[in-house]
């Protein structure tokens, strides 16, 4: 007999929800010809900077197919988080007004940034169709050395006057509550837009509405900065003094915007990623991403460096060609001797870059700090050779030899570690950038002082 099914109790399965957002890994595994369907609304809840990572991988063409498919306002959200590179060439290819309406979507300094990096001819087209009030403030922006506090900085900033009552002041920052993104604190200007003194947000909600903005204005102003000091300055002051934003000042002390903590964020990891690539020849705006010809552009003329430092050490290799002949044994250690230099040196030079860049090498202290680091590598190079000397030995049972590699080892050793710290003192008192190819400079002396070294010692205990 057939029993009756009662379907109301049979549960349906779930409905799976498509995803409400794409993923970097899944946009990487898309091809080419799947980029135009793109869902419209997928893209307008997946974060900006994931979109950013994924268009700067792409060609031109390729990134307008998904910015076309968002509205300006996220257009300029994506872009913002791009390269500013990138950025421009993608915008100097789009429809003008277009691009013209995004320019006007991105806070004003980045907007600069952008503007900076388009060709003359797009800069000019572009600029002369976006609001006169905002082109005027980008060109402004303009003069200023990029790598400068002026270059960085955002000028719109919220300020009251020194005459206005704490309701007047409550009353017109409401008014600005569109136009200014960064609410850190409230600078206090003269009529003049000189820059008089500071207060947070918590002091004016506190304070009576009647009361003058005088009367409770810090006016002991720390950490301000002039539109020309150097962007890394203004990056390691904000850092000391654990601020939201510093005021950026000129030389009559206007107030002309701020660096809120955001920038100084972006300038840390922007320097820190052109110090790890300058330090070894690469291109210090160089990504994995970027062409053949763009990389063998920044590449190659360090590698030509190199090679001449790299004869100049065989050089003293063919110098002692006779006494290598004669002990083999020699041209084996050869490498040890220069490697641990070479260690040695690449330690000293990472601590000294960094202590350089956060300002703990003073100039009177340059002599003192080269000391210690030829006294830290000797220190080194008396513990790593006598380990050294004794391998040698069991391999050998050769005494003269372990002794030549015990000497060497520690000679090297502390001329390595005093190289490493003199090397990026020198360039910064040169005004040179300290990481600028150190470590090619670095190797080129462990190696001439390693095998000249090692080969000299070889030479005068054993031939």
């Amino acid at each position: 007999m057939t029993e009756s099914i009662d379907h109301r109790h049979i549960q349906q399965a779930p409905e799976i929800e498509p995803p409400r957002e794409y993923t970097l890994e899944g946009l990487l595994d898309m091809d080419f010809q799947e980029l135009e369907t793109l869902d419209s609304s997928r893209l307008a809840n997946t974060p900006a900077y994931v979109l950013a990572s994924f268009l700067e991988r792409l060609r031109v063409d390729d990134r307008r197919i998904i910015l076309r498919k968002v509205n300006e306002t996220q257009a300029s959200e994506i872009l913002a988080e791009m390269d500013a590179e990138d950025t421009a060439e993608t915008m100097g290819a789009m429809r003008e007004w277009r691009a013209v309406k995004i320019l006007e979507e991105l806070d004003l300094d980045d907007a600069t940034d952008v503007v900076g990096e388009l060709e003359e001819e797009d800069r000019t087209r572009l600029l002369s169709k976006m609001l006169p009030q905002t082109a005027a403030t980008v060109r402004d922006l303009l003069t200023y050395p990029e790598d400068t506090a002026g270059g960085i900085m955002n000028p719109e900033v919220t300020t009251v006057t020194l005459d206005a009552s704490v309701d007047q002041a409550i009353q017109q920052i409401r008014k600005l509550r569109d136009y200014t993104e960064h609410l850190h604190y409230i600078y206090v200007v003269d009529e003049a837009k000189h820059l008089k003194g500071v207060l947070s947000l918590r002091d004016l909600l506190l304070a009576r509405p009647n009361d003058a903005i005088e009367s409770i204005t810090k006016t002991a102003l720390k950490g301000v900065c002039n539109a020309l000091d150097d962007k890394e300055k203004v990056a390691l002051t904000l850092s000391d003094l654990n601020f939201s934003a510093l005021p950026i000042v000129d030389d009559e002390n206007k107030l002309l915007g701020i660096v809120t903590y955001d920038d100084v964020i972006d300038i840390i990891q922007e320097e820190a990623t052109e110090d790890i690539q300058k330090l070894v020849g690469a291109g210090p705006h160089e990504s994995i991403h970027d062409n053949l010809s763009y990389s063998i552009t920044r590449r190659g003329p360090w590698l030509l460096v190199n090679l001449l430092t790299a004869f100049m050490a065989a050089s003293v290799v063919y110098y002692f060609r006779n006494q290598i002949e004669a002990l083999t044994l020699l041209a084996v250690f050869m490498p040890i001797i220069a490697s641990l230099g070479g260690n040695t040196g690449s330690q000293t030079l990472a601590v000294a870059i960094r202590s350089l860049a956060l300002g703990e090498i003073q100039d009177s202290e340059s002599a003192r700090v080269c000391i210690m680091e030829c006294m830290k590598g000797l220190a080194n190079g008396i513990l790593i050779g006598f380990v050294a000397s004794i391998i040698v030995w069991i391999g050998t049972r050769h005494t003269g030899f372990s002794l030549v590699v015990f000497i060497a080892c520690i000679l090297n050793m502390g001329i390595a570690g005093l190289a490493g710290a003199f090397i990026p003192i020198f360039l910064k008192r040169m005004s040179f950038d300290p990481a600028q190819s150190s470590s090619i400079f670095l190797t080129t002396v462990t190696d001439i002082t390693g095998f000249f070294v090692f080969l000299s010692l070889g030479t005068w205990l054993l031939l």
